[in-house]
């Protein structure tokens, strides 16, 4: 038996193992996985878990991520947005031929409007209600271009997410636009700041990510990605 014939035994049954299992990837930066990332993947271990799936993951840099799903060689990726080209080769959660956002994997590249508990302004998902202060926000981010749309509000900006967060604690703004799932893991960091905070309902800009399933393996896993989907709407709906 030469060398190459190991070789290749080797990779195939290691695929095998693969398949065996949900392989879902989730983009890295550098190599390194992404700390933002780690809700979503508990979320996803605990819907297996109860589901009696077995699952594993694996940090990927994001091209070679999607690649991977159209080629077969993993099940899944997470914090994908919707585009028509992706439904050539992987497979999105859907109702009726619409994307079923119920069954998103979060939303935390849209924009919620945190304010002080005190503050009198409010968001009703249109208009901006009693302005009392500066509306505090990152630099070049593109909700900037949201905010600039509403007359009644002064914007603010700043280069670090925690200092937007210590100055809408102790009131020096009013509000801060920030992208919901880092100024959320700042407030789960920070909760001494995070008891004078409250977030409006509304999103001020929103955009949805799901986690996407190959089309190639979802014919034989279908049932096993249906169930994670359904888990993962019981989770929006806490």
């Amino acid at each position: 038996m030469n060398l190459k014939y190991i070789l290749i035994t080797f990779l195939l049954t290691s695929l095998i193992t693969l398949w065996a299992d949900i392989l879902v990837l989730h983009p890295s930066i550098n190599g390194n996985a992404e700390p933002s990332n780690k809700i979503y993947l508990k979320r996803l271990q605990q819907i297996a878990y109860e589901n009696e799936i077995k699952i594993k993951f694996k940090a990927i840099p994001w091209k070679r991520a999607l690649l991977m799903v159209e080629k077969g060689l993993a099940d899944g990726v997470i914090n994908a947005s919707y585009k028509k080209s992706r439904e050539q080769y992987a497979v999105y959660p859907m109702l009726n031929n619409k994307l079923d956002y119920s069954k998103r994997i979060n939303d935390g590249k849209s924009y919620y409007i945190y304010k002080h508990k005190d503050s009198k302004i409010r968001w009703n998902g249109k208009v901006f209600l009693n302005p009392d202060g500066d509306i505090g926000v990152m630099d070049k981010y593109a909700v900037i271009d949201d905010l600039k749309k509403h007359n009644n509000i002064t914007v603010k900006t700043f280069a670090e997410n925690p200092e937007i967060i210590r100055c809408l604690a102790s009131k020096k703004i009013a509000a801060y636009a920030g992208m919901a799932n880092i100024v959320d893991e700042l407030l789960n960091k920070y909760p001494k700041l995070a008891k004078n905070i409250v977030r409006e309902s509304m999103p001020i800009r929103k955009k949805e990510y799901f986690l996407i399933f190959s089309k190639k393996t979802y014919t034989q896993k279908n049932n096993e990605m249906e169930k994670i989907w359904n888990g993962l709407k019981k989770y929006n709906r806490i």
